[in-house]
């Protein structure tokens, strides 16, 4: 990562986020994320909310031409979204966003509006985000920065700092980052969320199963190296819901592109890559 860019997979999910948002029929609503992004990304943005009528037609094109698979990013997102609201219409009052990257939660969701945001991500990326949200106006109760790299720090150290409360029902949103962390480091944050998550808490994390001999993730894991991003850590099924157990989690869903496509779009789709368990701190 750079200093003064986000890194290439932020800019790159939060500029897709922006253009699914100018679709017909559009899932999620993310007009945040043209603010957010830094040139070129921001340009594509906005001519896509000035000629909606083109990336339609384009969002159309890509959908045919990958068999659906161009739809994930929107997909995981509106999953992401239904299940955090979920759990905070269900009594959870503070949201950490692990990795947080350009998500644009606590400025687009209304119904975080008595939640406290805390948003962790490396200091290099938040220095780059602070700025560019500086004149906003959060819909959360309050927007809470948290400096840390999970390699190398202990997650509940730093939401200590942060001032987060332990005793309070939380929701984890870790969303398009296991994989590019080491194993070690996969378990040191499950660690740091076991130790402060209060019964009832949820975390919602998504992770890649193993792509070594599926074609689609061989592409994607050459496409990812390439922009200095390397996929590290992928798993099973099994495994993720083994790590969630050790912390004290039971996995009560574990879901992707099949099961989205079905519920948001109303067609099949077998394919996916990318997986989000729901896991509640018993």
């Amino acid at each position: 990562m750079k200093e003064g860019r986000p890194s290439t997979t932020a800019a790159w999910v939060a500029g897709l986020r922006g253009l699914a948002t100018h679709v017909d029929g559009a899932i999620i609503d993310d007009r945040i994320a043209e603010k957010l992004l830094p040139s070129p990304y921001r340009q594509l943005v906005g001519a896509a909310r000035r000629y909606p009528g083109f990336i339609t037609r384009l969002h159309q094109f890509a959908d045919w031409a990958t068999r659906g698979r161009s739809a994930h990013l929107p997909l995981r997102t509106r999953a992401i979204d239904d299940a955090l609201l979920a759990a905070v219409s269900d009594g959870a009052r503070q949201l950490v966003v692990l990795g947080a990257g350009l998500d644009a939660r606590a400025f687009r969701l209304p119904e975080l509006r008595d939640t406290v945001v805390y948003e962790v991500d490396h200091p290099t990326m938040q220095a780059y985000k602070r700025p560019r949200i500086a004149t906003l106006t959060p819909c959360a109760r309050e927007l809470r920065f948290v400096a840390s790299d999970f390699e190398r720090e202990d997650l509940a150290t730093r939401l200590d700092e942060a001032g987060f409360d332990a005793s309070q029902k939380s929701v984890y949103i870790w969303e398009g980052v296991t994989m590019y962390l080491s194993p070690d480091a996969v378990a040191m944050a499950v660690r740091g969320i076991a130790a402060r998550a209060a019964v009832g808490s949820i975390v919602l994390a998504t992770y890649f199963l193993k792509i070594d001999e599926m074609v689609d993730g061989q592409a994607l894991r050459w496409l990812l190296a390439q922009v200095s991003e390397p996929v590290t850590t992928t798993m099973t099924p099994r495994e993720i819901a083994a790590l969630f157990a050790e912390g004290g989690f039971d996995v009560t869903a574990d879901e992707g592109d099949p099961e989205w496509t079905r519920r948001y779009l109303g067609r099949e789709q077998p394919w996916t890559l990318e997986r989000l368990v729901t896991a509640v701190r018993r």
